[in-house]
């Protein structure tokens, strides 16, 4: 199966296919002829993939680096290795870094070839469910900062996503639920047949049924597509609807040391913080809450380390990407299927949502 992000002369391909991973070296030279090939993976991956890798690695004669694995590791000095790496490798401007991995290889991986000679090509393989739903399309690469999440990186869209979903097996049931909370999030921003899609199946896509899942795949695929097509490089306030309940979750994250709670995990409360949020706010019409009723019913709540502090989360939300003016922009939903910014909910009623969810 093959989608696409359609965006001129930066247009890709995104293969949706499952058992297909022996066969991606030929695919690579065949797409790629002139060039010399890098990949970039975490350590676990490593060890679990060791043999494919050392195929992939004689097929198409390129290096590899092993990044240590977690979100903590995300880091300048981390993308720097990688640096060092190609650097002493010799490798040229037409050369491809490959990242095999979840959103924390894809997008340290995607900002070194962002970086490498002012911009080489790099070709995602999303092997957890968050990477292939959401991180590995849409160009954005990055690392963290003490301050917050992706506060250094750049816009440098991928050449080619290269989806199998039988990496999948492999993928702890924590890190299964972390990555369904960026599908589910797609319920809130994706149309009311997206909601729908979403309220009628989850439990189906939840307990792993591949061909249900997979066609939830395809559809968030086509979400995301569709939304940075109109809006690449968040210029127009349109991509900013992606981070639905992510202007929460970034600063849970952040409470939580980036390393206590996974990045869907966080995710689910935010969700959770941004339709409260929006009741409290005003942006849901009245009679659409059954439907939310609904949907919140079914939404995971994951375990925290902690009790956070809502004084805390709050004055750490205002370290998050999407700050203007010094005032938080939410992603609050409306109707089934569709949410707007905001820059105007009262400092009032969001302490009062923190509370609310985690008092």
């Amino acid at each position: 199966m093959q989608l696409s992000v359609n965006l001129g002369p930066r247009s890709y391909p995104i293969i949706l296919e499952n058992g297909t991973a022996q066969t991606l070296p030929s695919a690579l030279k065949n797409a790629f002829p002139k060039s010399r090939f890098a990949l970039v993976t975490n350590t676990v991956l490593a060890a679990l993939y060791r043999g494919l890798i050392t195929e992939w690695k004689e097929a198409l004669g390129c290096v590899v680096y092993e990044m240590p694995d977690g979100e903590r590791y995300k880091t300048i000095e981390t993308w720097s290795g990688i640096l060092d790496v190609l650097l002493t490798s010799k490798l040229e401007r037409s050369s491809i870094v490959i990242a095999l991995g979840g959103g924390v290889v894809g997008d340290v991986a995607g900002f070194a070839a962002a970086s490498f000679l002012r911009g080489v090509g790099y070709v995602q393989i999303p092997t957890t469910l968050l990477a292939m739903v959401d991180s590995s399309v849409g160009g954005k690469t990055a690392v963290d900062h003490p301050l917050g999440k992706n506060l250094i990186g750049a816009f440098h869209q991928p050449k080619l996503v290269y989806i199998d979903t039988s990496f999948l097996s492999t993928l702890p049931d924590r890190e299964f639920v972390s990555g369904y909370a960026e599908l589910f999030k797609n319920a809130f921003i994706g149309g009311r047949e997206m909601f729908e899609f979403v309220l009628a199946n989850h439990t189906a896509m939840a307990a792993k049924e591949m061909p249900v899942l997979l066609d939830g795949i395809r559809r968030s695929i086509a979400v995301k597509a569709g939304v940075v097509e109109k809006d690449e490089c968040e210029t127009s306030g349109l991509r900013a609807t992606l981070n639905f309940g992510h202007t929460f979750a970034h600063a849970l994250e952040r409470y939580c040391n980036f390393e206590k709670v996974l990045h869907g995990e966080a995710v689910w409360w935010g969700m959770r913080c941004a339709i409260t949020c929006s009741r409290q706010g005003g942006s849901i019409n009245g009679e659409m809450t059954d439907d939310y009723d609904a949907i919140v019913k079914i939404m995971p709540k994951p375990p925290l380390p902690e009790k956070p502090d809502p004084q805390r989360l709050y004055e750490m939300m205002f370290t998050d990407k999407k700050i203007a003016q010094g005032k938080l922009h939410l992603v609050l939903p409306t109707i089934p299927g569709s949410s707007v910014v905001r820059n105007d909910i009262p400092e009032g009623v969001v302490r009062s949502v923190l509370t609310a969810v985690f008092g």
